[in-house]
Parts: C-alpha cells; sequence; structure tokens
C-alpha cells in the first residue's frame, strides 16, 4: 500500500497530491489490526516525497507533520490539532510565503452597510498575523475588489447585474469601484498596512482566475510557493482564491478564524473542510503566531527584503507637517522639468523649477484602469515653509492648480522589480487651471522650503467635471488662517489624495 501510494505520488506536484495525502494521513492514523487477513505491520519511519524536483514536499512520519519548505534553512513550524487535522502541522518557508487578505473594504464590514459579525470578529486575528509575519518578513498583499467603469462593460450579465443593484448612496462611491470610499480597507487594517504592503485589484470573486491577473504576475514572477489566506467572505472570494491557487499549484493555507462569511455557519464549516481534505492546510491566527522558528545548522540565513513599490509607500506627515493627513498612495506621481525631477525630497535649485513641469501617473499593479477611467484628478503644488521653516507665518502657500486632469495611455515598460508589466500616463488634455503655476521662488536666508505636488481625486469617484473653488488669495490657500492649505481646501471641495511626490529648494542666498 505504501508502495502504491509514494508511486502515484510522484507523478504528481506537490500541492494537488492531497487524496494521496488524506492516504497518508490515515496510514499514519489507522490503529493496528489483528484480523485474519493481517500478515504484519510495518513501522514505516521514512520521510515521504511528494512531487518532484525542487518543488516537492515531505510527509515526516516521525513527527506527523508535513514539510513544505523545500530545504530552506529557514523555517516556521505550524502546529496543528492532530485530533482535528489528523496530522500535527506543517512547515513553511517565510521567504516564499505570502500572506493574503482578501476583500477586507469598507463595503463589507463597515456597519453604514451591514452587519458583518463574523469579518469584524476576524479583524483582531489578523492584525495578530499580520505582525508575526512582520516579524519573519513575510510579504503582505491586500487583494481587493477595484472595479472600473472599463470592468463593468467588459463583465458577463450576471456579474455586471450584481455589481449595477449593489447600494449607492452618493456619498461613497459605486459599488467597489476604485478609488472610492467603499472600496478603501476598513480603518483598523487600513491603518496597520505598511511600507513595502503590496496592494492588487480584482474584478472577480477570484483574485487568481487568470494568469493575467496581477497577483498572478506578481506570485510567479517572484516564484512564492505557500499562500496564507485571511478575509470575506470565506465561502465565496476567499474559497474562489485559495481554489484557483490550488489548481495553479501554490501551497494553501487558510487561517480560519481570520476569515469569516455572512452565509449560514454551515458555509464556515464547509469551506474549512474542503480545504483541509482537498486543498491544503486549515489553522488558526493562534496557531500561526506561536510557529516555532527552525534553523538549518551550518547554512548562512538569507536576509529577507521587503519589495517596494513607490505608490505602494504610505505618505505620512514626517516630511509634510501640516500639508496632509497620512495617505496610502493607489498611485505614483513624477514630476519632471526640463533637467530636473522630484523625487520624494531631493533638492533642486529655484532656476531649474522655472518653467510648469509635466506630470506623469504610474498603476504599478493595474495597468488597465487609468486608461479605461474616465476619472479625472486634481494637481496642487504647495509651499508650506513660506515665508521660512523657522516662521511659516505665510503658509500655506499655494502654487498651483490645475483640475480636470484626465490620463491617456503612454508607454508600457518592464521594472526589474518585480517584473509587472508598467503602464504610464500622462496628462492627456489640456486642465483648468484654478489657480496658474507660480514657480517655486524661496526668499534669501529662509533655507530649505519644501515643495509638496499632490493628486487629489474626487471623494465619491465621479467621472463628471469638477467645478472646484478658487482660493481667494494664494497666502493661507484663502482661509485667512495661520497654517491653512491645501487639506483644508481638498476637504472643502470633497477631494482624497492619492498620490503624492516633493522637493526641496533654497535660495542661493543663505
Amino acid at each position: 500500500m505504501w508502495t502504491a501510494v509514494f508511486a502515484t505520488a510522484q507523478s504528481d506536484g506537490s500541492s494537488s497530491l492531497f487524496r494521496h495525502r488524506n492516504a497518508v494521513d490515515s496510514l499514519a492514523g489507522a490503529p493496528d489490526r489483528a484480523d485474519k487477513t493481517t500478515i504484519g505491520n510495518i513501522l514505516y519511519r521514512a520521510q515521504i516525497p511528494f512531487g518532484g524536483g525542487d518543488d516537492q514536499w515531505l510527509y515526516l512520519p516521525a513527527t506527523k507533520k508535513f514539510d513544505l519548505s523545500r530545504g530552506s534553512a529557514r523555517r516556521m513550524v505550524i502546529e496543528c490539532d492532530e485530533q482535528i487535522r489528523n496530522h500535527t502541522g506543517f512547515i513553511i518557508n517565510p521567504e516564499t510565503s505570502v500572506l493574503v487578505i482578501v476583500d477586507m473594504q469598507n463595503y463589507f464590514l463597515h456597519p453604514i452597510y451591514r452587519d458583518h459579525a463574523a469579518g469584524l470578529a476576524a479583524v483582531d486575528p489578523i492584525l495578530k498575523v499580520v505582525c508575526r509575519c512582520r516579524k519573519e518578513s513575510i510579504q503582505i498583499a491586500w487583494l481587493s475588489w477595484g472595479i472600473t467603469d472599463h470592468h463593468l462593460q467588459s463583465h458577463g450579465s450576471s456579474r455586471a447585474k450584481r455589481i449595477q443593484q449593489a447600494a449607492w448612496d452618493g456619498t461613497q462611491g459605486g459599488c467597489l469601484f476604485k478609488r472610492t470610499w467603499n472600496a478603501e480597507l476598513y480603518e483598523p487594517l487600513k491603518a496597520a498596512a505598511q511600507l513595502g504592503d503590496l496592494f492588487f485589484d480584482k474584478t472577480r470573486m477570484s483574485g487568481l482566475w487568470s494568469t493575467a491577473e496581477p497577483l498572478h504576475e506578481y506570485l510567479r514572477t517572484t516564484l512564492k510557493k505557500t499562500l496564507l489566506f485571511a478575509g470575506v467572505n470565506t465561502d465565496q472570494c476567499v474559497f474562489g482564491t485559495i481554489s484557483d491557487a490550488y489548481s495553479w499549484g501554490w501551497d494553501c493555507v487558510m487561517l480560519s478564524d481570520c476569515t469569516g462569511t455572512m452565509t449560514d455557519l454551515n458555509a464556515q464549516a464547509l469551506s474549512e473542510y474542503n480545504v483541509a481534505t482537498n486543498m491544503g492546510f486549515v489553522a488558526t491566527s493562534n496557531d500561526f503566531s506561536s510557529a516555532a522558528l527552525a534553523l538549518k545548522k551550518a547554512e548562512i540565513i538569507p536576509t529577507g527584503t521587503s519589495l517596494l513599490l513607490s505608490h505602494q509607500t504610505p505618505i505620512s506627515r514626517a516630511n509634510m507637517t501640516a500639508v496632509v493627513d497620512d495617505f496610502l498612495p493607489s498611485l505614483t506621481l513624477s514630476v519632471d522639468w526640463s533637467k530636473k525631477s522630484a523625487d520624494l525630497g531631493n533638492t533642486v535649485k529655484p532656476k531649474h523649477v522655472q518653467n510648469q513641469p509635466s506630470i506623469t501617473l504610474h498603476d504599478d499593479t493595474s495597468p488597465e484602469t487609468l486608461a479605461s477611467t474616465n476619472m479625472t484628478y486634481v494637481i496642487t503644488l504647495t509651499d508650506p515653509d513660506a515665508p521660512s521653516r523657522d516662521n511659516p507665518e505665510w503658509s500655506e502657500m499655494c502654487h498651483w492648480i490645475a483640475a480636470n486632469v484626465s490620463v491617456s495611455q503612454k508607454t508600457v515598460s518592464i521594472l526589474p522589480v518585480p517584473f509587472f508589466e508598467t503602464a504610464e500616463y500622462e496628462r492627456s488634455s489640456s486642465p483648468d487651471d484654478v489657480v496658474e503655476y507660480k514657480p517655486p521662488g524661496p526668499p534669501p536666508k529662509t533655507g530649505k522650503h519644501r515643495y509638496v505636488f499632490l493628486v487629489f481625486a474626487p471623494k465619491n469617484g465621479t467621472t463628471e467635471p469638477l467645478y472646484l473653488s478658487k482660493p481667494k488669495d494664494r497666502q493661507h490657500w484663502g482661509t485667512g488662517e495661520e497654517g491653512g492649505g491645501v487639506r483644508d481646501w481638498a476637504k472643502e471641495n470633497e477631494l482624497v489624495p492619492v498620490a503624492a511626490n516633493f522637493i526641496y529648494s533654497q535660495n542661493k542666498k543663505q
């Protein structure tokens, strides 16, 4: 019997061998039988391989664990209850693992939309798992609905009907449309997102249904192997993504208390059963958070590195004090003059910024989105250090407001890391200058000034032309109050920030 299981297992990939794994589970846990047909019992202690080559799993009969680490030097050992799972746990490689958090968005969790008790109960366990992932350099990926008009038109009728019938209250934007409030992460999770996290859109229940999906491309090109799943709803988008991940050959782990559904309670149990029996492993947040770290002797431990995409870097007020509240950019903003460019805090001489710059927006994880949406954006430039950082009594100073900036596809290039196809977009129509561009001109002996570029989008996601108020004066952005600035003006016009960049500049006389 052992020989039959082993021979069949060698011909398949590791993650598709759960019928064989179940046979091993049964044999490992089967009681000795002493009936007439029993000739004798064989105690099998050798490691049992599943799959072949470098993608091989091992079953360890001595400990009743599955080793998914593929020989890595650094491993996490997740313990499981043998009475529930019929094995005692599994071992993963943190370097090739990803925590995929599905659909933890306002639309699904916020009380103004629904009472999602199970989803809200999953928030704290997810935060606990996120904390352990950061400690072990496990990549965190936020997978969320992000629909555009283009996607809606290309959806089949059944999906379009569901989306179009969903609630639209007129203030929070269309149902799960990209860059609307209802599609944002639920606040406790949004606050937990950090530098190096990745954000992926999906437009179907599964985020891995096609090789063209951004998450699919990332996992393939970075050679990730093991996916840890959390989010809502368990039996819908979470299970749909797990099912496709399993079919494409990734290791699948469902963190049960990090998921939740509003369907009948049996749906949660059935989803966990199907994953544990056929597709992968089920563990709890406690199982994962308390996992032991195992190291192979005499091997160098590779240093974990976070994959950084500039538009996924949280913009904080550390270098933009009093300009804008913390936010997670959904775009990358490039600002270019003829000889210089803005690079998040580089110093540029005033003589190089006298002409109005060219503006380019990048959307690395979803290159088709900007070209397919009719949404327009607002470009602003503000100086919070007028007349000087030591005496900002004129702060903030409005230097530019350009409204109704649309975008069109410009070029397609390949990033060296993580090898996404990246579409770049530039202004394709003449914007409406609400306030004309005033070149940075810091006065003598006032030190370095920060000149902050911000891109805003309409809070309600409208694609209609924007009619914005014009500040009465450049100084204080017309508020008449010291410290008044772009944040106040954006709030008045119901705009939300989606991208930022800034430079330092100073007069040569100091």
